[in-house]
């Protein structure tokens, strides 16, 4: 694992002025990429039956993926990549986010953080999820997932005020790609664990990522395995 996460540490160059960004569009700037010598398969391109194909080779060797299970757990992985994101809290992600995409999400938070700045996602819901692409080749299974979401996108300045974005919610798709090294299988039922908080040792119950209730740190179970690589708004 340890390989395959530091082989996407490249440095990217980031445009963190929200400023001139139009209506309709989003503030972050964290989009990542993919995994060297991977691609992120897509059911436009590839057609159902590409896709199809993709999940059939993942469970070749790991007969226990499924696809609902798996988009229940990218639902929550969802909500605690943008909350550490609204919070400016990139810690709550680190764990469910491969290096670059997390790295780019951070330095947009420090910029944010350093002009007093925020990003409000307000009435944040998650529509819909499907896949839209599998694929295990070149060491990574990949899956591709299309969601769908409506919110709010707007960014307060230091005195609260509106310095560009949409105070109304409005729907938006993003495919959002997650990979793991094709050697992995997915863990056993039960994803809830009992383990220590790394940053202050308390108790906590953990589902895939969950906040220390003492001192607000992530702790993640392990038990998912999969990592966003890379986001394309649709």
């Amino acid at each position: 694992m340890a390989r395959w996460l530091a082989a996407g540490e490249s440095a990217a160059n980031l445009d963190l002025q929200p400023d001139r960004a139009p209506l309709h569009q989003t503030s972050r700037a964290w989009f990542g990429q993919v995994m060297p010598g991977s691609w992120a398969p897509n059911v436009d391109s590839d057609g159902v039956d590409g896709k199809l194909a993709g999940v059939s080779a993942i469970r070749a060797h790991d007969p226990a993926f499924d696809e609902n299970v798996f988009l229940a757990q990218v639902q929550r992985l969802f909500f605690a990549v943008l909350e550490a994101w609204t919070a400016l809290k990139p810690p709550l992600s680190q764990g469910v986010m491969a290096s670059l995409i997390w790295e780019q999400q951070s330095a947009q938070v420090r910029v944010y953080a350093g002009r007093g700045w925020r990003n409000l996602l307000d009435q944040l819901t998650f529509t819909s999820a499907v896949v839209a692409g599998a694929v295990s080749d070149s060491g990574f299974d990949t899956v591709t997932v299309r969601i769908n979401a409506n919110s709010a996108d707007y960014d307060l300045d230091a005195g609260g005020s509106v310095i560009r974005g949409d105070i109304k919610p409005w729907d938006w798709t993003e495919d959002w790609i997650f990979q793991r090294p094709s050697t992995a299988a997915t863990a056993q039922p039960g994803t809830i664990t009992s383990q220590a908080c790394p940053n202050c040792g308390a108790s906590v119950n953990v589902d895939i990522t969950s906040i220390c209730p003492f001192c607000d740190a992530a702790v993640i179970s392990g038990k998912f395995g999969w990592l966003l690589t890379r986001i394309d708004r649709i």
